[in-house]
């Protein structure tokens, strides 16, 4: 994100907004999704009204906002399984491809069925952790951020889950 798109966002530009939820409401969906919301749409669209809502307040520089957009999305999927009183929902082998949209850093496009089961031998955490640091590409520190853990427990969880994708692959 530029400076220049920030300072839009904050005048309130509608064409600022509607470039900021066409560049990032595929990924962000497919994060949601992935940590198991029940209603990825509900929780996407709860977030882009915090992400609205709360811009004011955002002290940070615009190479930040993303990292912050992606934070408020994880504690929205929090929130609704906690309101649910429920964990979050395991994702079923047959997915739906819509649900994840091809990010540049992919040299291709996974095959998302067998991403999706190799994922879910996965927690919660360990699959937030390898999807933000290797599908969204978002460096430790902003992971660490947006799972809301240090940067030492992000890599642990990170180390643990490559390991186990590893073994995964193996066999």
């Amino acid at each position: 994100m530029t400076d220049d798109l920030l300072s839009q966002l904050r005048a309130n530009n509608r064409t600022a907004w509607a470039h900021l939820y066409d560049s990032m409401s595929g990924e962000l969906r497919g994060y949601i999704a992935r940590l198991g919301a029940r209603s990825p749409d509900d929780v996407l669209g709860d977030t882009m009204v915090s992400v609205v809502r709360d811009l004011p307040r955002f002290t940070g520089t615009a190479d930040e906002i993303r990292p912050w957009i992606f934070r408020i999305a994880h504690n929205r999927v929090i929130d609704t399984a906690r309101r649910r009183n429920s964990r979050p929902a395991e994702i079923s082998a047959e997915i739906d491809s819509e649900l994840f949209e091809p990010y540049a850093p992919l040299s291709s496009t996974p095959n998302l069925a067998e991403l999706s089961d190799i994922l879910n031998t996965l927690t919660v955490d360990q699959r937030a952790a390898v999807w933000l640091r290797y599908v969204t590409n978002l460096s430790l520190e902003d992971t660490a951020t947006v799972m809301g853990k240090t940067n030492e427990a992000v890599a642990a969880l990170t180390h643990r889950a490559l390991r186990e994708l590893r073994s995964q692959f193996s066999d």
